[in-house]
């Protein structure tokens, strides 16, 4: 588990779930960049040393129900390391999206709820991969962002889970337990916060150059108005902010 004192830097275990046909930069974003700020990245790109000693430990572990391949949106399959049932102890897991309404595996479900019930494990959620974990019943009652086609597409048709505070005008939310970030890209977004509150200011600074990428902050969204109009379900119809 998370491991640093105030002469350590963190070391961080992550567990990243992989579902059929999730969406890959939802995954891939956020992995690489925060891996970025890695002492064994900074150490394969030669970076100053004394850098390199105030850089995280990260861990990855890929998790699904086999240790078969699995298919995502596009790029090559990815193979799990681990089952839901052997992952190791984590201290964040990284919940891709995924086609909308896809069926979840029990031991999957199992999985998210044993981890979410130990005080020191945190989600982290891209794009539908809210919408994937909401039937779990773990997001209730939290502030979530997810993709806007995918919730306008739920509200309109009656299935959004009312359950969970839809945010719509939002890149990303952090609440309590849970961060999640809303559009695919969003999850580069939520990742640069992650990173800022997290690391090093020199390393995040690094991996910034590294990536040459501005993060944009939760707001102000530019895809808010897409879900203008309409009800997320706290009875009031989203109303996007010029």
């Amino acid at each position: 588990m998370a491991s640093t004192t105030s002469h350590s830097p963190p070391n961080l275990t992550f567990a990243v779930v992989l579902l059929p046909d999730y969406q890959w930069l939802d995954s891939a974003g956020p992995v690489d960049y925060l891996n970025n700020h890695s002492q064994a990245r900074l150490t394969a790109t030669n970076s100053d040393p004394k850098l390199i000693a105030k850089a995280p430990i990260l861990t990855w572990y890929y998790v699904a129900s086999t240790l078969d391949p699995v298919t995502a949106s596009s790029g090559p399959t990815q193979t799990p390391t681990h089952t839901f049932e052997t992952c190791p102890p984590v201290d964040y897991v990284l919940q891709p999206g995924t086609l909308l309404n896809p069926p979840l595996p029990p031991d999957f479900i199992k999985f998210v709820k044993e981890r979410y019930a130990d005080p020191s494990v945190t989600f982290l959620t891209v794009c539908t991969g809210s919408l994937t974990l909401a039937p779990t019943g773990i997001l209730d009652h939290h502030r979530v962002a997810s993709n806007k086609g995918a919730l306008k597409f739920l509200a309109q048709s009656g299935q959004l889970n009312r359950k969970v505070h839809w945010v719509g005008d939002r890149r990303w939310v952090k609440d309590g337990k849970v961060w999640s970030a809303a559009g695919i890209t969003s999850g580069i977004d939520l990742a640069a916060e992650f990173a800022r509150v997290y690391f090093d200011k020199d390393v995040v600074e690094k991996a910034k150059e590294t990536a040459e990428e501005v993060p944009r902050p939760d707001q102000p969204d530019p895809y808010a108005w897409m879900l203008e109009g309409i009800d997320l379900g706290d009875g009031h119809e989203h109303r996007h902010r010029h």
